[in-house]
């Protein structure tokens, strides 16, 4: 979201909200010793799962288990660089493991930030060939052949006025234990849309893997629907790709969305807004957009003012979220095992 005066309301509105909504689930106790979302590795089923990639091989979750059952680490993690003030969208690795991807909103250079689930400062990475206009979310998923690419998208519009949108695709590059050199560049292919249906702003890029497809959510600023569109996985920066909508998320009508994920093994789509976090089912079959149309069950939220940025762990049986601000923490919730 750029930083003008519509912002800066949506802000105040969105911290007030859900500063009652946090003291509604948490019974007013903002204790960091006990309620405090961040936390210990374990929380996040990474570095403890000992397999390398942060427990693929545990069994599906649902919904609602995972609402019912998910549980904040109680130990407080900050993210030690800086630079990331304003962190919009967030990615877990799968290959990289214990590293979120998490880039700036607008404003910021076209660059992704790697940090560890304990907050570690693990390097950056420039793009090469992008721009950074309105970046607001990013997704790992499948790209050309087969390996794990890092979505960037350039989604953001208040006004609706942008003729088109750009998503940045590029491979995931791996991470060293010492963090990424100085420098560090790779390049990314533009790819460019417009909407079916006019221009849209959106916060939320999402990528399903079982057909390689990416969706964005719109994000509304009243009443209106919030609509899901499609980007097909053959989308190439050759030409611009007219993006369908593929239908709404009535649960969430006249909120804001503001990101989301999809489960690695594609049987949950969360997305959280300025309210909370939602947690939907995809069963067998359904697209994404059909999972969307379901009802969700609420998941349990941090406190975090202008909180924009979700992924889920790479066993699907938890998620992180990172807020705007100065050192922001790096909340994880999990299942208990």
């Amino acid at each position: 979201m750029r930083r003008d005066g519509r912002r800066r309301a949506a802000g105040t509105i969105g911290a007030v909200l859900v500063l009652l909504a946090g003291l509604a689930a948490c019974g007013g106790d903002d204790d960091s010793d006990g309620d405090d979302p961040g936390g210990a590795e374990d929380a996040a089923g990474s570095t403890t799962s000992g397999d390398g990639d942060g427990g693929g091989d545990s069994a599906a979750v649902s919904a609602q288990e995972l609402c019912d059952g998910a549980v904040g680490a109680e130990d407080v993690v900050t993210v030690a660089t800086e630079d990331l003030t304003e962190a919009s969208g967030i990615a877990l690795s799968r290959q990289n493991e214990g590293v979120v991807w998490a880039h700036n909103d607008s404003g910021g250079a076209p660059e992704a930030y790697a940090v560890g689930l304990d907050g570690t400062d693990r390097g950056r990475l420039g793009l090469d060939g992008a721009e950074a206009f309105d970046w607001e979310d990013m997704a790992l998923g499948t790209g050309p052949g087969g390996a794990d690419h890092l979505y960037l998208g350039d989604i953001g519009d208040n006004n609706a006025v942008r003729d088109e949108v750009v998503v940045y695709r590029l491979a995931e590059p791996a991470v060293p234990a010492e963090g990424l050199a100085a420098g560090a560049t790779a390049p990314a292919e533009r790819l460019t849309f417009t909407y079916a249906d006019g221009p849209r702003d959106a916060e939320t890029l999402l990528s399903d893997p079982s057909t390689g497809d990416l969706f964005v959510v719109s994000k509304t600023w009243d009443a209106g629907t919030v609509g899901v569109y499609r980007i097909p996985a053959d989308a190439t920066p050759d030409a611009p790709v007219v993006m369908e909508r593929m239908g709404e998320v009535p649960a969430l009508a006249g909120e804001m969305v503001t990101g989301g994920d999809v489960s690695a093994d594609g049987s949950l789509v969360a997305l959280r807004t300025y309210f909370g976090v939602q947690v939907w089912d995809r069963g067998a079959g359904q697209t994404v957009a059909d999972a969307l149309a379901g009802e969700p069950c609420e998941a349990p939220a941090p406190f975090e003012v202008q909180g924009e940025a979700l992924a889920f762990t790479p066993d699907g049986r938890g998620y992180v979220t990172i807020a705007e601000g100065q050192s922001p923490r790096v909340n994880r919730f999990h299942l208990s095992d």
